[in-house]
């Protein structure tokens, strides 16, 4: 194994850890009681974000403000300290910014929704199989037993994450048969008459209900009966469309994985000079908290057409809840942070495929969080198939680690 290769291994670790950790504050007690907007959350992780590159940026430069290109000798290692400027800021930063926002408000009410097990490994999956395509297929990254080995660890690596989806979503069957009984009871004692049904939708078919902001109290088991409903503008149908929020909550964790696998593609087309050392994450920093704030001014303008209101369009945006957000959510952020750096420094040693798909490795450690800190994975049979599982998984990476050329 060469230096840059136990560099890349280590860096994934760090990312995995980090990872599988930053979903942690979502679901905490502070984010529960305010219950903290998907966007909110986002954006203290977009300053947070920023803030970090900007001090790992000043810090690099005051290591290299002696020469341009500070380099300490070691015995087996060179570091080499590039002083960062605006001007080696590089527009293909925007594009994973635009990927990363939306994405990670997604994965936000996923989290908050679905759970962090599970959702962690419904992107952590899809993330897999998007990397391979874009590492393997798109890049052409070489494997020792050519496509037909990343074939196989990739199968592997996915068959372990979707077991560990499967048993993080289980519920043991005492709760299933308590759930249904519950069920039928409130069948029964709901009266559901049709006009009182029409009554009420007909109050509401002129406005648009977009209640994406209804969460869960902490502590509560992920796997809810909860259902949106969509009421859709009467210009274009008055019907009513109603989503368990559980679901809603799964397609976003797969979106979230969609978007994320992609957003470090942009790194292999930035300019060199932009992404050596912490370059690239600086200049993602910057356009993250850009793209961030258009988010909100299209929130507004969204919110100023629904209310006909540019006043009232801006008080019905959701507080920022400083008091009891500004820890959980610059938290979340720097954690974010820390596997973000660790994550280009893995990709830029191992490749696109090996790196990334190796930092996805954070749903087991975010599977541990779920069963001991939030207790989302009830039951032994549930734990037991989530441990195996996590097994598979771990024979995946090795297949991939054995498997990867230099």
């Amino acid at each position: 194994m060469t230096t840059d290769e136990l560099i890349g291994f280590i860096a994934a670790f760090c990312a995995a850890l980090s990872f599988g950790s930053y979903g942690v504050p979502m679901k905490g007690e502070a984010a529960t009681r305010v219950d903290v907007d998907p966007l909110v959350f986002q954006s203290y992780k977009a300053f947070t974000v920023l803030l970090v590159s900007s001090i790992l940026i000043y810090v690099n430069n005051i290591l290299a403000d002696e020469e341009n290109d500070h380099i300490i000798d070691n015995a087996n290692y060179n570091w080499t300290f590039h002083k960062w400027s605006f001007s080696d800021f590089t527009p293909w930063a925007f594009l994973s910014a635009i990927l990363w926002v939306p994405g990670g408000t997604a994965g936000v009410y996923a989290v908050r929704r679905a759970g962090l097990a599970i959702s962690v490994g419904i992107w952590s999956c899809v993330i897999v199989i998007i990397s391979f395509i874009w590492g393997v297929l798109i890049f052409g990254e070489k494997q020792k037993s050519g496509a037909l080995g990343a074939v196989k660890a990739v199968s592997v690596l996915c068959i372990g994450l979707c077991g560990i989806a499967y048993f993080s979503s289980s519920e043991p069957e005492s709760k299933k048969k308590v759930d249904s009984r519950l069920k039928e009871v409130i069948d029964e004692t709901t009266p559901l008459s049709s006009s009182g049904g029409d009554d009420t939708t007909s109050e509401g078919e002129d406005q648009v209900s977009l209640d994406l902001e209804s969460f869960p109290h902490c502590g509560q088991p992920p796997h809810s009966h909860q259902t949106l409903h969509f009421h859709l503008p009467p210009l274009i149908s008055k019907r009513t469309i109603h989503v368990p929020k559980y679901h809603l909550g799964l397609f976003f964790a797969f979106l979230n994985g969609l978007l994320a696998a992609t957003i470090m593609i942009p790194l292999h087309y930035a300019p060199p000079h932009s992404t050596q050392g912490i370059g690239y994450s600086m200049s993602f920093g910057i356009a993250a908290m850009i793209v961030v704030l258009f988010a909100w001014l299209l929130r507004w303008m969204v919110c100023a057409l629904q209310c006909r209101s540019v006043v009232k369009g801006y008080q019905s945006l959701p507080s920022f809840h400083f008091k009891d957000m500004l820890r959980p959510g610059m938290l979340a952020g720097l954690l974010y942070s820390i596997g973000n750096l660790s994550g280009i420094v893995s990709i830029q040693k191992l490749g696109n495929f090996m790196g990334y798909s190796l930092n996805q490795s954070s749903m087991i450690v975010s599977g541990l969080w779920g069963i001991f800190y939030y207790k989302e994975i009830p039951g032994f049979k549930n734990i037991l198939g989530f441990i195996s599982s996590s097994v598979i998984v771990f024979v995946g990476i090795l297949l991939m680690g054995r498997d990867h050329q230099a």
